[in-house]
C-alpha cells in the first residue's frame, strides 16, 4: 500500500488547489493601450481636456483576498485600460476607494 504522500490523486489535488490560488492572485493585466495611459494627480491636469469618467470595480470574491494597496493598484489598472476607449491618455482618481470601487476622471493631455 502506498503512503498518502505518494498518491497521484493527492498530488493532482494539490496542483489544482495551488493553480487556482495563483490564478486568483494574478489580478488584472495592463493592456498595450492601457500602458500608454498615465496616472496623474488633480493638480497635474490643468491644461488637459476632461473626456469622461470611468468606474473601476473589483468583484467581492477577489476583493477579500487582496491587501488595500493591491486593491488600489488593480483599480488603477482597470481605469487605465478603459481610458483609451474614451479618447483619454491620463486618469485621475475622482474619489476614494469604497468597497472595491473607485471613480476616475479621464483626460486627454497629449
Amino acid at each position: 500500500m502506498k503512503g498518502l504522500r505518494h498518491s497521484p490523486l493527492l498530488r493532482l489535488a494539490v496542483l489544482v488547489v495551488l493553480g487556482s490560488a495563483l490564478a486568483g492572485c494574478m489580478g488584472m493585466k495592463l493592456t498595450a493601450q492601457g500602458a500608454r495611459v498615465a496616472q496623474a494627480a488633480p493638480n497635474e491636469v490643468g491644461a488637459c481636456e476632461l473626456v469622461g469618467k470611468v468606474t473601476s470595480s473589483i468583484p467581492s470574491r477577489t476583493l477579500n483576498r487582496l491587501s488595500p494597496g493591491k486593491v488600489r493598484e488593480q483599480l488603477i489598472v482597470l481605469a487605465r485600460n478603459e481610458a483609451p476607449g474614451l479618447g483619454g491618455d491620463t486618469v485621475v482618481p475622482a474619489g476614494p476607494v469604497f468597497e472595491g470601487t473607485q471613480e476616475f476622471n479621464v483626460f486627454r493631455c497629449r
